[in-house]
């Protein structure tokens, strides 16, 4: 743990830091909050309503604000007139919600693209609380046509168009992002109009995303592109366009209520040297080549929104509802999200931690021989404890963690209790509240699975626990055919990071094997694997219940060629050479 007395510092992912902002503005409940000598500790209760269009996940209620606040209001401030509004594909009416804050508004057209989510957002009365009843306000027309039809047939123009699509994966979300598709919206629009559509991912797509920007531009229009990060879905990138050249002002603000949007909106408009470096190669889309789905990943052979609607469902959950056809169908679930922030980073959050946990524990349990003893460094929090206590053969766990106000937490807080299946209070538990450094200089008496559960190497204090020389002390507390097993922060969004960790790993002389799984919450998550002996990967099965590992654990141990690239570039973290903590928050800035 952290021994930093400055408690109005942020040590954690940028991501986490704007959720909590959300969370805190939001309906909640604070179930437990306290100051340790070490850190800030937050435990917070939050209602999650999510909504899933063919089991992908389209928005959820803990930051929805932040893509809809961003979609609409920058259109807002750069247009001088904003009386009539189009806005196509915001079936649930969250873009309608901020588009119907600005007085002056005196005309929105609503079309529909999807009928099944637009029924699902006007028969849940959790949706119509969160677009603050937007629908039923009189200056809402719902277009019952077609968005074809609607752009065919309508005459009069619009001040500002909203276009809120799917990315174009697919033949047919692909030509609403054509030459010819823009130029309908083109001739719709007033001449001092604004027209703002949502793109792909400037940081994950783009080229996508660029080419968006080309195809807007062939249609006669001038553009301003910019992006957000939305904690849940990552960079979101936008698109302004106007027949007349667009500048921005960095003094114009919202005049509307908002919960996001940050002080000066320029910050939004810059990118990194890697996206604009793409920006040259950008393609134009059109109905006589439909480029821009080639050059995305198929979602549809993404397996983890199902994975993780499959899991939320194995749990507790409440069904709002559910409706449509094959081609259009919908979900709408309500889930308890209890989230724990320590230095306002999230710890855990109740939706997922299982899929970590699960993941932490049980390939280095399912691989080695004998299990009569455990030691768990950090970890306070009694999940992995739970995970590790499914083993009928496991005689003796010693959970050490520095913070009490985690031991105290995972024992009498009922919601984490409940979480963590009161693990702290089973009898083959010693908990012992101390540095993990000065316990391991008091043990004798060999472990055979070591579970490292530490925070990420945020500053110096940290990054000595991810030293070789920190991992040759355990190394020698763990028995012949002994396994440890380190989390490792993410090989996807912070590779140096985890592959320097590997790297310091393998500088004890263990024998290392990497792993890692998706974790909703946090994204793509780490771990490694080390042993005196060499580890075997066979085809392996966990034997005890669990409800997110796949059955050959071995597809964990496979790594996309991107995240393999960096290994070579990794840094061995020693206490003659401490650089870990510095390659952490390079990685989170970048």
């Amino acid at each position: 743990m952290s021994t930093s007395q400055n408690h109005d510092t942020f040590r954690g992912d940028v991501y986490d830091l704007i959720e909590l902002q959300q969370l805190l503005m939001g309906p909640h409940q604070v179930i437990f909050e306290g100051k340790s000598p070490f850190q800030d500790v937050l435990l917070l209760e939050t209602k999650n309503i999510r909504l899933y269009w063919k089991d992908q996940l389209i928005w959820n209620s803990l930051d929805e604000r932040i893509y809809h606040e961003a979609l609409v209001h920058p259109a807002f401030v750069l247009s001088d007139k904003h009386e009539r509004i189009l806005i196509i594909g915001d079936e649930c009416g969250l873009a309608l919600r901020e588009a119907l804050k600005y007085p002056n508004v005196s005309h929105v057209s609503l079309v529909s693209l999807s009928p099944a989510t637009f029924t699902a957002a006007q028969k849940t009365h959790d949706i119509s609380e969160i677009n603050e009843g937007a629908f039923y306000d009189k200056r809402v027309q719902i277009i019952q046509s077609g968005m074809h039809d609607f752009l065919k047939a309508e005459k009069q123009h619009f001040d500002v168009i909203i276009a809120n699509f799917l990315e174009p994966e697919t033949r047919e979300f692909c030509t609403m992002f054509t030459k010819e598709f823009f130029k309908k919206m083109s001739n719709l629009l007033t001449n001092d109009g604004i027209l703002v559509t949502n793109s792909a991912s400037p940081e994950d797509s783009p080229l996508v995303f660029w080419s968006i920007d080309k195809t807007i531009k062939s249609a006669s229009l001038q553009t301003l592109s910019y992006h957000v990060n939305v904690p849940w879905f990552g960079d979101c990138g936008f698109h302004l366009a106007c027949k007349k050249p667009l500048t921005l002002n960095g003094e114009k603000q919202p005049i509307a209520q908002n919960r996001s949007l940050p002080e000066n909106l320029k910050t939004w408009f810059s990118f990194s040297q890697r996206v604009m470096s793409v920006k040259k190669q950008a393609i134009i889309n059109s109905l006589n080549s439909l480029c821009l789905s080639k050059f995305l990943p198929n979602k549809e052979q993404d397996p983890e929104d199902t994975k993780e609607l499959r899991h939320l469902l194995s749990n507790s959950h409440r069904l709002l509802y559910e409706g449509g056809n094959r081609g259009d169908s919908v979900k709408v679930l309500e889930t308890s999200d209890v989230r724990l922030y320590l230095d306002k980073q999230l710890q855990f959050s109740s939706l997922d931690e299982q899929i970590y946990h699960e993941a932490l524990v049980h390939p280095a349990l399912s691989m080695v021989k004998k299990r009569d003893r455990v030691l768990i460094a950090g970890g306070g929090d009694g999940f992995a404890i739970r995970e590790v206590l499914k083993y009928p053969d496991v005689k003796h766990i010693d959970l050490v963690d520095l913070d009490p106000l985690m031991i105290h937490m995972a024992r009498n807080i009922h919601k984490v209790a409940s979480l963590n299946k009161r693990a702290l209070h089973d009898k083959r538990v010693s908990v012992h509240q101390k540095d993990i450094q000065v316990f391991q200089k008091e043990q004798k008496e060999p472990y055979d699975v070591i579970i490292v559960d530490l925070p990420d190497p945020g500053d110096e204090i940290l990054s000595r626990l991810y030293t070789v020389e920190f991992f040759s002390k355990l190394s020698n507390l763990l028995s012949d055919d002994g396994i440890l097993v380190c989390q490792s922060h993410s090989p996807e969004y912070a590779p140096f990071v985890y592959w320097s960790i590997g790297l310091s790993l393998k500088g004890t002389g263990m024998n290392i094997r990497s792993y890692h799984t998706e974790v909703p919450s946090f994204g793509d998550w780490g771990f490694h694997l080390a042993s005196k002996k060499p580890l075997q990967m066979m085809k392996r099965k966990v034997f005890v219940p669990c409800q997110t590992l796949p059955e050959d654990l071995s597809t964990l141990f496979v790594f996309p060629s991107k995240y393999r690239s960096v290994r070579e570039n990794s840094h061995m973290n020693t206490l003659s050479n401490l650089k870990l903590h510095e390659i952490y928050k390079q990685e989170l800035r970048r």
